[in-house]
């Protein structure tokens, strides 16, 4: 994920996080990248309290955004330009395919032409037959939902950790890649 934003944000890039939780991916990208702003969006009070605490060295740069991705408007609360989207072991929370595309959708209207979505998260693998929760589903159906919404270039960058026979819930796992597109 850090060399793909490095590759496709400008140093004073803005990112934003969905679901930030403790501000580990941000305080590496933040360090990483001295000159980008970032703002984290996060359900729970006491996550953002964390990164909060975390951050706290680059506040001037960092923004909060407490939302359900779901049920809230968050891109009001979005600063702009958005250059790039990043989300680790968040969006299957959701639930619900449907719930992912929409936030998928709203990352697709949110970045700018070009900009960067990164979505690292927990899957269904191809062949699976043990059950997994709702929010979990294959590689195709997350590329198929990222194009659908207007990405271009949406693949999957990683699979890591694939078991099928006995899985954990920590297990399976994959990054993937989207340029936004604005229509002709």
């Amino acid at each position: 994920m850090s060399s793909e934003v490095q590759s496709h944000i400008p140093t004073n890039g803005c990112i934003v996080e969905l679901g930030l939780g403790p501000g580990y991916l941000a305080e590496h990208l933040l360090n990483l990248l001295p000159g980008v702003h970032y703002c984290g969006i996060d359900f729970s009070r006491p996550m953002l309290d964390l990164a909060r605490h975390r951050l706290r060295a680059h506040a001037p740069r960092v923004a909060y955004l407490q939302a359900d991705l779901v049920q809230d408007n968050w891109r009001r609360g979005v600063p702009t330009p958005v250059h790039a989207i990043v989300s680790t072991w968040t969006l299957h929370d959701l639930g619900s395919r449907k719930h992912v595309s929409a936030v998928y959708g709203t990352c697709a209207r949110i970045l700018q032409d070009g900009g960067l979505f990164l979505n690292g998260d927990f899957i269904k693998p191809e062949l699976a037959t043990h059950e997994y929760e709702p929010g979990r589903f294959e590689i195709t159906t997350h590329v198929q939902l990222l194009r659908r919404v207007g990405f271009r270039d949406a693949h999957c960058l990683a699979v890591l950790e694939n078991e099928l026979e006995s899985p954990t819930a920590a297990q399976n796992y994959a990054c993937f890649k989207g340029l936004a597109q604005r229509p002709a």
